[in-house]
């Protein structure tokens, strides 16, 4: 079998995550990079016998890219991944979170689903072996039937997104009837250049009465936890993610530790990156990788995204509306931008960082 191509745009901390994943897989070979920094795509594909383009459209001209990753800020998620999908690329990894609004989120995944090609939204934690663990754990009911969940971040859009995906895979994939929110604006905060809310509180209910409670925003009894929190509220006990520590906690006094392992291939040095994160990447590139050869639908798959995308955006709509949210929502903006425009709220100041 040949060898299949990969290409990255945007080649910073986290593109050099993917470059890292792509090296450990057999029959794969980078062949392409670019980056809003011309000298770093030349200097990173000089050392991996790569060619480096001036832009999307010239790497796609002059490349057959079999998969294509996309690590720029959200905001030029959705052109990017639209013109690989128009060029023919079969298979594309992109960052979280999906775009900076639902509408774009939804024509992303309508792209893939349209053209019969493969769209992953890099929620790596799904493939975190302790996690995936601790997902059975709840299926066999070591914490009883599952009636709440909790989540904790910095922020919804971008952090959070990681937070609702948990949520979600700890409930099955099964998505929400409702979600009720509101959010504070009192700051132009910017992460990784996409504006994102204050503080927040989103409250999720299912239709078989389970609901769930995400909390954002920069608190001191938050700086001191872990970015993400996800607690799962069973009849028997809880189960607690808190970054590498998922404990299992049974109301009879048992219990158990489930370990976070790295494999020491993955312990390296990118540019400060959670070598759990280079990890989780390098194990979603692998699975992309083998459900394009196989046609098996990938464990990152783009309805995933969608699903996450969907909660995010609909918790902004809900405090925009001042009302509750029926999902599936039918509004495609971004309500924090559409409100901010409205007048909704009126911040103080800025600030731009990656949390």
């Amino acid at each position: 079998m040949n060898d299949l191509h990969a290409a990255v745009v945007a080649v910073g901390a986290q593109g050099s995550v993917h470059l890292h994943g792509y090296r450990r897989l057999a029959g794969v070979r980078v062949v392409g990079v670019t980056d809003s920094e011309p000298d770093r795509a030349t200097a990173v594909a000089s050392g991996i016998g790569a060619t480096t383009y001036a832009g999307v459209a010239a790497l796609l001209e002059s490349e057959t890219v079999d998969v294509l990753s996309v690590c720029t800020p959200p905001a030029h998620h959705e052109r990017i991944v639209l013109d690989a999908l128009d060029a023919g690329v079969p298979a594309v990894h992109c960052e979280k979170p999906m775009a900076l609004t639902f509408g774009g989120a939804r024509r992303m995944s309508a792209a893939a689903d349209s053209r019969g090609a493969l769209l992953t939204v890099n929620h790596q934690r799904r493939l975190d072996p302790a996690y995936r663990s601790a997902r059975e754990a709840v299926r066999a009911g070591e914490i009883g039937d599952v009636q709440s969940f909790e989540g904790y971040c910095a922020n919804l859009f971008d952090w959070g997104s990681h937070v609702v995906d948990l949520i979600l895979f700890f409930a099955g994939d099964e998505g929400p009837a409702q979600v009720f929110g509101s959010i504070d604006v009192t700051e132009r905060r910017h992460v990784y250049g996409a504006l994102v809310e204050t503080a927040a509180v989103s409250h999720l209910y299912w239709a078989d009465g389970r609901h769930a409670t995400i909390f954002t925003g920069h608190v001191e009894a938050l700086s001191r936890e872990p970015r993400n929190i996800v607690v799962v509220h069973g009849t028997d006990g809880r189960l607690e993610v808190r970054g590498s520590e998922v404990v299992v906690r049974r109301f009879d006094g048992g219990g158990r530790r489930i370990a976070c392992t790295v494999d020491a291939e993955h312990r390296v040095d990118l540019h400060g990156v959670d070598p759990a994160v280079i990890q989780g990447t390098a194990l979603a590139l692998q699975d992309l990788v083998q459900c394009l050869r196989s046609g098996a639908e990938p464990v990152l798959a783009a309805r995933h995204g969608l699903a996450a995308a969907e909660v995010v955006f609909a918790t902004y709509q809900s405090s925009a509306l001042r009302a509750p949210v029926t999902l599936p929502l039918t509004s495609t903006d971004n309500a924090l931008l559409r409100g901010l425009e409205l007048g909704y709220w009126t911040p103080i100041g800025e600030s731009h960082g990656t949390s």
